[in-house]
């Protein structure tokens, strides 16, 4: 079964610079994530009144991905003016849209856990850098560094997923189900498929697609 639950807990601070994706350092993926928004946390329920769980219970998530793929057609949910603005600012299909968001989420996920963290323990932008920077240091030797070199999260990136978070806060729902940080963008594309044969697939490897980069 195809989970869209991360199946590992974060990765400690003092991990998360030595983690690269070819060239690319790993603050690369915080820095180019699609915004994310929690505005809906809608998941069907059961004949006995309970709610679907795709990520822990079998035969739950064929149903939840054709649930999706319609819910996510017919629903109109509100775009922010930061997914607006990085809607309109690179024009793309919705299949792309679908495609980074499932990309970069799950290759991010983890240094995601590690910044959320970093919220949680009021530590500054400033601090946060610190603390990656040592840990690369510490996680490199010298003659790779020139290839791997340390790439600071810009204080915009570093507040914006600040914001994001404050609102997933703010909201208090516990979620487990991986494309509701992302349902305004989802809508935005599978608003624009008509044949439910290709929403339901895009949905599917959408899951998949994250469930694969986030377990690498």
């Amino acid at each position: 079964m195809v989970t869209g639950e991360k199946k590992k807990k974060g990765l400690p601070m003092s991990l998360m610079a030595s983690m690269f994706l070819g060239s690319k350092n790993m603050s690369w993926f915080l820095e180019n994530f699609p915004p994310r928004s929690f505005v809906d946390f809608t998941v069907p329920k059961r004949s006995d009144g309970t709610e679907l769980d795709a990520c822990r219970v079998a035969g739950d998530y064929e149903t939840y991905v054709a649930w999706l793929a319609d819910y996510l057609h017919t629903a109109l949910l509100p775009l922010s003016p930061v997914e607006r603005k990085w809607l309109d600012a690179d024009p793309r299909t919705p299949g792309e849209v679908v495609f980074e968001c499932s990309e970069t989420y799950g290759y991010g996920c983890w240094d995601l856990d590690g910044l959320i963290s970093c919220f949680e323990s009021g530590a500054s932008h400033a601090e946060y850098q610190a603390e990656m920077h040592k840990a690369w240091l510490e996680n490199t030797v010298p003659e790779d560094r020139e290839s791997l070199p340390f790439e600071e999260l810009s204080p915009e990136a570093f507040e914006r997923v600040r914001q994001e978070w404050m609102q997933e806060r703010a909201a208090g729902v516990e979620w487990h189900h991986a494309d509701i940080p992302y349902r305004p963008l989802l809508n935005w594309a599978l608003r624009q498929i008509p044949d439910p044969v290709v929403r339901r697939d895009e949905v599917d490897w959408y899951f998949r697609n994250f469930s694969d980069n986030a377990s690498k």
